[in-house]
């Protein structure tokens, strides 16, 4: 029988479920197939750039650098023919979809209005990702944020008197046309208690952390091209926690298609390891890094050369974010 590929993938920017760093505004996974005699010569390649007292090339501190940009960018034009994917997450707006998920979409759900079926979800998670802060007062549209993280992060002492508090505060500044789109908010308390109660009790864990879907929707691209295969993580805590669950996930119930199971994940098994001393994960430390650099420079705006420079390189490899997109208000992405 032929061997199973091995995948070997890496985040970048991971902060867990506190998704309003604004240090670090965009969350990357991504993952390399290449073989081993490759990536440790393109690993061997760029350490020998290197003065010999910098240590392990992980991506943030050879980003800082002329040589370190120099060596990165040769690496990634040796890596020109092999496969390597990425999915990112602006944080933010993760903030927004989470609240619109755990919500909203359960107010419906319990209704009988599937909000995936017609893009529902997605419109409305954008429509208040763009509008809260130009439609209501910004500070208090940003506390609202704070407060919904702060409610839904276990080990935070932030309760829904708090969240419903601050909801209320926000829509007290809303312009009225705006309104009828944010007050869906003030209806769903009844939620937000069984969410918090559930996520206190310790039955659901990281509910807000990007690492596990971004990693789901990376896996599910990655084996449209590999078929089956062993990942291989770089040492993740959340990834750990969720391994079982990735690997069984065949067998839980699909919250967008009632009804229905989730899709098998084409991975035979998952293990850890360290970059250290596995240049594949090396390569995906450093593919996480670029595709994180230049998509926080499309979230924030701020001037970035190197980041520019990247554009060229790391575009074909993202396949897909948790990502803003007004279009999607006018024309829902309905599922299939």
């Amino acid at each position: 029988m032929p061997a199973i590929p091995t995948v070997y993938a890496d985040e970048s920017n991971s902060t867990g479920e506190n998704l309003l760093d604004p240090a670090q505004p965009v969350f990357c996974s991504a993952a390399v197939y290449v073989g081993e005699d490759l990536a440790r010569r393109i690993v061997d390649d760029v350490k020998a750039q290197l003065p010999l007292a910098h240590g392990e090339p992980k991506y943030t501190s050879l980003s800082k650098t002329d040589k370190g940009r120099s060596a990165l960018l040769a690496a990634f034009d040796s890596l020109t023919d092999e496969t390597i994917l990425a999915f990112v997450a602006h944080k933010r707006f993760m903030v927004t979809t989470k609240m619109v998920d755990m919500l909203v979409e359960q107010l419906a759900h319990e209704t009988g209005y599937n909000m995936y079926a017609d893009g529902a979800a997605v419109a409305l998670a954008n429509l208040l990702h763009a509008g809260g802060g130009l439609m209501g007062d910004p500070d208090t549209y940003d506390h609202l944020l704070h407060t919904f993280v702060g409610a839904a992060r276990r080990r935070s002492r932030a309760s829904a008197d708090e969240l419903f508090t601050a909801i209320a505060a926000y829509q007290a500044t809303t312009h009225p046309e705006f309104a009828d789109v944010s007050e869906v908010l003030q209806y769903t308390r009844t939620q937000a208690d069984d969410i918090i109660a559930t996520i206190a009790s310790g039955d659901l864990l990281d509910a807000l952390d990007p690492a596990v879907p971004c990693l789901v929707s990376l896996c599910y691209e990655m084996g449209q091209i590999v078929g089956d295969f062993a990942l291989v993580h770089d040492e993740s805590k959340t990834i750990s926690r969720h391994a079982d669950q990735l690997l069984a996930l065949h067998e839980l119930p699909d919250a967008a298609r009632p009804g229905q199971l989730m899709q098998r994940l084409p991975m035979t098994s998952v293990t850890f390891s360290d970059s250290s001393t596995v240049p594949q994960l090396q390569l995906a430390d450093w593919a996480a890094g670029a595709v994180r650099q230049r998509t926080t420079h499309l979230a924030t705006g701020l001037p970035d050369p190197f980041a520019e420079k990247l554009q060229a390189v790391v575009e074909p490899w993202i396949v897909g974010g948790i990502w803003p997109d007004l279009s999607t208000v006018e024309n829902p992405r309905r599922l299939e």
